[in-house]
């Protein structure tokens, strides 16, 4: 049985699903249920209010530990993988993560088969069986993920932050855990870890302190049947939700500033961080928003548009670093060039002067800037976009947690209340006295004295001086440093017009665009929204030119968009903060430009971005070019200290496409020789010779349509180039190898990534990849990762490289075992699958079938995944708008022996054209074998573009 909790939640007008807040009474579990009769995917969530800062102190990371063993078996369901295998046939996955003071399970599973998932999922919080193998096993996962963190620069301050605060409050402990904290220590004292997972699990798993979140096709009534049957039999003990009272950072621990060496060779950054009171509480205000807002604002007068006009940074961003159900902070970070770096406390002045222009009675809290954002928010929520359903389940349960039943959905976007005295409140936190201060740049390498326990991070901690803290607190906008500093103006880029135009949509198709126009220099493709219903338009954008036909190129086709970024910001800035978002890019097709958002002002910002495209070499000075080449420069040596696995893939890349992409190190040298003119010629090139492809999707007409192609073509008027960009993918013989060492010595993990390489091919061996794919998907993960613990990341997809070339695509990152060994346990793996594929029941298999043409089936949950399915097949220049849809139609009727042959034919050890890139860690070297190959290369036929007249508008 269950009590209705709340009998109306706030949800958006254009939200169709229907909602009910309820309390189980057998054990008083809160639940939220959505129905949605529309949707092909089911969804919960659970959030468990516990997470590590309840860990004890013999064992740090036990509830991490505890949410990766929840996986590992239940006593209804005791195979350890049978949830994982449930979910996968039937199109699912899953996750979990731990926070502070959350742990949060969820899955989704095609909407037919909630009931089995749900059945599973109950039982982890009934009756998990902690079994002393998987124990043992899982230990590995958990030291795994924490050795792929450690050179995190990310993972590293957090953990920082945390060992400087007061010994005594929680928020100091290591909630990631390892094998020291979880096994050694424990063994050491005599503990035995499985109990400690049981009474922890007691402890803290209780109904009364959960929120479960379930979205189905089914009725709020059967919804709540479900949750009844299999949710009553969790654990009641009517425990008090955690609480940690008292502050983390007092007296002692703040007015310092910390001098900390990053991992990153190109990180030059300042950190302000100002603990305040819990913020939760006060949702209905949002004070803090308010502060955001101005302090990150990036248009005239804000600090940062004074600090890049000084050359002192590049980004700013502000807000909750921390929010706890006790405490909070704020915090304020900025991205130092050289020069910022070198005048840290005038840049803080800047940001305390502004602070105090806020507070001072000349300026003051402002009503109208308080309306703005929460006009902005009333629109974002009102044109609420459905999203995909395990990550609305996730955030709702986590949700549950701090707002009351009928404001769980409107909670975080609506603004109900004005309180400026609570706004200056909040200001009140904002002085040296209440600041810790990190600057973090490799110019502390070999200054420091102090090192962080379990990062090993290296940095020097010192009181803030007294001059300092009253050079900041004297800071005015009246001051020489203060000078131009002022609050923004009102932005004129709010939308106000919301009608929908009808357009003759319900005579238009609704699963592909139309093409309006198709001529020599462009292509027009249209299609109105007839789906979704919102007042909002993509417009999205690209000029095909050659922008990566070498390094050069390459890295000019990034500068030229990221100083547009900096001279644009001043209008493209004020449009984002109205829910108007754009972009400009470069990809190995051309230029690409977006514009999304509300359609009322969609036009007015295409143009505004044209014309700057068009004027940027008058744009262009010295200090912005060297500021922006600087900005690049870091970039590429900041991808170095990436994670193992991103510089696999990226060499996957170079490998196959060898004519388009580029080692970051050629990229580098390429950098270093370049200059103004070089940027003002490609710009010149690059904007004149192009041939324009359109894709026009939401609340706009037919003639609205064809305005944006002729903003583009009256700005530029471009001929067509000599030639356009080919998408060579270089063709593989059996068993290449690509080895090299990690970039960053300090990283102990190694990756390898094996690329099946199969080519172009037709619907009908797609759906059979498709197919072959999922069933191997899972079986991949539990073998390499849950049974070998091979290492933490183990990752298989389907890859596409050029537009059409198809291959399969296995990836394991490991701190424990080198890349060679790894490949053998790969092919060791692949070399069992055809037995396992064999012996799987024709129930099992058609059941496998019907998950992948569910998958493939699935409907776009709002517009812009509708758009980005035909942008994707328009950049490709496939034009098969159904091509899902088709390839679902052939797996209907794949055969076991078909996947089979397959498999033989493509992946099976003798006869793969497989890739094998192996990324060695320093603890690794001695097992690389170095092979390159003097061979040319040989590519793949560009594919012929297909007849577009049946696509055209009559």
């Amino acid at each position: 049985m269950a009590t209705r909790i709340c009998e109306s939640i706030e949800s958006s007008p254009q939200d169709d699903r229907e909602y009910k807040a309820i309390q189980l009474m057998e054990n008083q579990l809160t639940v939220l249920l959505i129905s949605d009769p529309t949707t092909d995917k089911a969804a919960a969530a659970m959030d468990v209010r516990v997470g590590h800062l309840s860990d004890p102190d013999e064992a740090p990371g036990l509830a991490h530990f505890c949410e990766h063993m929840l996986f590992m078996g239940t006593e209804k369901y005791p195979d350890e993988n049978d949830y994982n295998v449930y979910l996968s046939s039937h199109g699912g996955s899953s996750n979990a993560y731990t926070d502070m003071e959350s742990t949060n399970y969820h899955f989704d599973v095609s909407s037919d088969n909630l009931e089995g998932a749900l059945d599973r999922f109950a039982q982890f919080f009934i009756a998990p069986l902690f079994q002393p193998d998987s124990t043992e096993r899982e230990l590995q996962a958990v030291d795994s993920e924490h050795a792929k963190n450690l050179q995190s620069d990310v993972w590293r301050n957090l953990q920082l932050a945390k060992s400087l605060c007061r010994d005594s409050h929680p928020f100091s402990k290591f909630g990631s855990g390892n094998l020291v904290t979880l096994k050694e220590e424990p063994a050491k004292r005599g503990l035995d870890l499985r109990q400690l997972l049981l009474k922890f699990h007691k402890d803290y798993y209780s109904a009364n302190v959960m929120k479960l979140v379930i979205l189905g096709k089914e009725s709020l009534s059967e919804l709540e049947s479900l949750c009844v049957e299999y949710f009553s039999g969790i654990a009641n003990y009517d425990i008090a939700a955690p609480v940690f009272p008292g502050e983390p950072f007092g007296p002692t621990q703040l007015s310092k500033q910390l001098s900390v060496v990053p991992v990153r060779d190109g990180v030059r950054s300042l950190d302000l961080q100002f603990p305040m009171r819990e913020i939760d509480s006060l949702y209905l205000c949002k004070p803090t928003r308010y502060l955001s807002h101005l302090i990150g604002h990036e248009g005239a007068g804000s600090i940062l548009a004074i600090l890049k006009e000084k050359g002192w940074a590049n980004e700013l961003s502000s807000g909750e670093s921390r929010s706890c159900s006790d405490w909070s902070a704020f915090s304020i970070s900025i991205e130092l060039t050289a020069e910022g770096l070198e005048n840290v406390p005038q840049v803080v002045e800047i940001v305390f002067s502004y602070i105090h222009m806020i507070q001072s009675d000349n300026y003051g809290i402002q009503e109208w800037i308080h309306n703005e954002s929460a006009t902005v928010a009333a629109c974002q929520f009102r044109f609420l976009s459905k999203r995909n359903p395990m990550d609305y389940a996730l955030s709702l349960a986590s949700t549950m947690q701090m707002y009351p039943p009928h404001h769980v959905l409107a909670g975080p976007y609506q603004f109900y209340k004005y309180d400026p005295e609570l706004i200056a409140e909040f200001l009140k936190y904002f002085n040296p006295e209440n600041m810790l201060m990190q600057v973090t740049s490799k110019m502390f390498e070999g200054t420091t004295s102090c090192k962080e326990q379990w990062y090993g991070t290296e940095y020097n901690i010192d009181e803030l001086s007294t001059e300092l803290r009253t050079q900041w607190s004297n800071g005015t906008v009246e001051s020489d440093i203060g000078k131009g500093l002022a609050l923004p103006e009102r932005n004129d880029m709010i939308a106000s017009d919301f009608t929908l135009l009808k357009n003759g949509a319900e005579n238009m198709p609704k699963n592909e665009p139309r093409l309006l126009l198709d001529n020599d220099i462009c292509r027009l493709w249209y299609k109105p929204d007839n789906v979704f219903d919102m007042p909002k338009v993509n417009i999205m954008v690209l000029l095909r030119t050659d922008t990566c036909s070498a390094p050069k190129q390459n890295v000019l086709a990034l500068l030229y968009t990221q100083i547009l970024q900096e001279v644009t910001n001043d209008f493209t800035y004020l449009a984002s903060m109205a829910s108007l978002h754009s972009n400009v890019s470069h990809s190995s097709r051309g230029l690409e430009l977006t514009v999304s958002g509300y359609n009322h002002k969609a036009h007015i910002l295409l143009k505004r971005l044209v014309k700057a495209m068009a004027e940027l070499p008058s744009s262009l000075d010295a200090n912005l070019w060297d500021r922006i080449k600087d900005k690049v420069s870091k970039q590429y040596e900041n991808f170095l200290f990436a994670q193992p696995y991103q510089h696999g893939i990226y060499a996957v890349d170079v490998c196959c496409e060898q004519t388009m992409k580029w080692k970051i190190e050629d990229k580098q040298e390429a950098l270093k020789n370049l200059d103004m003119e070089d940027l003002l010629t490609f710009a010149k090139h690059t904007l004149s010779e192009f041939y324009l492809e359109v894709l026009v999707h939401g609340n706009l007409s037919p003639n609205d349509a064809k305005e944006v192609a002729t903003i583009i073509i009256d700005e530029f008027i471009p001929t067509l180039p000599s030639s356009l960009p080919q998408q060579l993918v270089t063709k593989f013989p059996q068993n290449t190898v690509h080895a090299f060492e990690e970039p960053n010595p300090n990283n102990t993990n190694s990756c390898l990534v094996l690329l099946y390489q199969m080519g172009p091919m037709d619907l009908r061996v797609n759906a059979i990849l498709a197919l072959l794919h999922h069933l191997l998907q899972e079986p991949a993960f539990n073998e390499l990762r849950t049974q070998e613990q091979l290492g933490y990341i183990v990752h298989t997809s389907i890859k596409t490289n050029g537009n059409d070339v198809k291959s399969l695509l296995c990836l394991i990152q490991s701190d424990s075992y080198d890349p060679v060994y790894l490949e053998s346990r790969v092919d060791a793996f692949m070399e069992r699958l055809p037995e396992k594929l064999q012996s799987m029941s024709t129930e099992e298999f058609e059941k496998n079938i019907h998950a992948v043409c569910q998958t493939l089936r699935e409907k776009d949950k709002n517009l812009f995944e509708e758009t980005s399915k035909y942008w994707n097949v328009i950049m490709n220049q496939t034009y098969l708008f159904q091509r899902l849809e088709n390839i679902a139609d052939q797996v209907k009727n794949v055969s076991k022996e078909e996947v089979l042959e397959f498999f033989e034919k493509e992946i099976a050890k003798n006869q793969a054209k497989k890739l094998s890139v192996q990324v060695f860690s320093s603890q690794h070297l001695d097992k690389m074998v170095k092979s390159e190959s003097n061979v040319s290369p040989q590519y793949f036929p560009i594919p012929v573009i297909p007849e577009l007249e049946t696509y055209k508008m009559m």
